[in-house]
């Protein structure tokens, strides 16, 4: 997802993992930060384990919250500043949610 900036989540075979059960980690590997300590406008890199599926396709969404997960006035507040200052607009303003296609295969027994 291009220009993350918020607390991420994302839902795959109808589980969702929300920020506290994924790795948000710096995509440069001189930069040993990972999760909030991250600065919102640098690239990074969303790690996480993909629950155990049956084989098929499936549809990953990855959500850009504003806020940490169920803290209404963190987004809230966050919105509010992101408002008052317009360079930030375009993230702001554009869609909260990506979609990638998925495809579990079928596991060969040992």
């Amino acid at each position: 997802m291009e220009y993350l900036v918020g607390w991420p989540r994302v839902e795959i075979g109808g589980h969702m993992m929300d920020f506290y059960q994924l790795n948000l980690l710096s995509a440069h590997p001189d930069r040993q930060l990972a999760g909030e300590e991250l600065s919102w406008i640098e690239d990074k890199v969303l790690q996480f384990r993909v629950p155990n599926l049956p084989p098929g396709n499936y549809t990953v969404t990855v959500y850009d919250d504003k806020g940490p997960p169920g803290d209404q006035v963190y987004a809230f507040l966050e919105t509010t500043a992101y408002l008052i200052f317009p360079p930030v607009w375009p993230f702001v303003f554009r869609s909260n949610e990506t979609q990638v296609s998925f495809r579990v295969l079928p596991s060969h027994g040992k």
